[in-house]
């Protein structure tokens, strides 16, 4: 199945990461040409009495509603400002679970990092990760202290994960719309070879470096501007260092398929886009596996 994106959507809880997270939703609807919607949670459902449990507990308050629908007011304006079109939804029940039942096919997941805590709230880091523990969907963090966006310069996670062609796909519309450059890293997992033989090694470092330059290649035919590196070390450290020394101001990679699970393995996509989420300091879109992994289709730019 090839994955489409077909549509940017913003959860938000109208705090002030919130608003950073909406100045990069914005400018991706934008890049990519997209439709944009904005979403917004009230709290818990209500549930519903018992013989044991008594009355029925109250639902979200009339406060938590009216700072919803505040949360997409203030995007809803932004959005007409900028000329980007726009729905939007006041959802009920926790965060993650409203999350869940708004994206499908064919969306750009948007949220923010760190903000306020409760049930209705989008911006909290275990929400967040809960979402890409099972997003079906490209999905973007974005750090509260993260500058305006520019996109100009993405690091790439060049790995072997089942979504890694996706994952360069969407990184490499990206820069080809914001005429930046594209920084893919493979990395040669020390763990991995450190009792590993010197052929097996050399076997490692030649695909690594074959994934780099399968990345440049595509990216050369898109007329995109592409460096690339590999090294040997922690993949996660190494994404995140790398991050730093290209001064990337977005990392992409891929996670999908088995590599959603914790395995006993020492590498797994899955872990690396875990820590790097929650330690990088620029937006991360962590990109799932497309089926058969075909390449993402944005649409025809109007």
């Amino acid at each position: 199945m090839t994955v489409t994106v077909e549509r940017v959507v913003l959860a938000t809880d109208g705090s002030a990461p919130a608003a950073t997270a909406a100045a990069h939703a914005l400018f991706l609807a934008r890049v990519l040409d997209a439709p944009f919607h904005v979403v917004s949670a009230t709290g818990v459902q209500p549930t519903h009495a018992t013989e044991t449990s008594g009355p029925e507990t109250a639902g979200p308050s009339a406060s938590a509603a009216v700072e919803a629908e505040e949360a997409v007011g203030a995007v809803t304006r932004r959005a007409l400002l900028a000329g980007v079109r726009l729905t939007s939804e006041v959802v009920g029940g926790p965060a993650a679970t409203a999350v869940e039942r708004v994206v499908g096919d064919g969306d750009l997941l948007v949220l923010g990092r760190h903000g306020r805590s409760g049930p209705g709230r989008f911006l909290v880091g275990s929400v967040a990760e809960r979402v890409l523990d099972a997003s079906p969907v490209p999905t973007l963090v974005v750090p509260s202290a993260s500058p305006q966006p520019t996109y100009r310069r993405i690091a790439l996670f060049a790995d072997d994960a089942p979504s890694s062609g996706s994952a360069a796909t969407l990184a490499r519309r990206i820069v080809a719309a914001t005429r930046g450059v594209l920084e893919p890293l493979a990395v040669v997992d020390e763990r991995a070879v450190s009792t590993a033989s010197p052929d097996t090694r050399r076997s490692l470092e030649t695909e690594a470096r074959a994934r780099v330059n399968a990345v440049a290649a595509a990216a050369a035919r898109d007329a995109v501007e592409s460096g690339g590196s590999v090294r040997t070390g922690v993949p996660a450290a190494e994404l995140l260092a790398h991050v730093e020394r290209t001064g990337a101001d977005a990392v992409v990679l891929g996670v999908g398929g088995d590599d959603r699970v914790r395995l006993a393995e020492h590498r797994t996509a899955g872990t690396v886009a875990g820590r790097v989420v929650r330690h990088v300091g620029v937006p991360a879109l962590v990109v799932p596996s497309a089926g058969d992994d075909e390449a993402i289709d944005l649409p025809e730019r109007r």
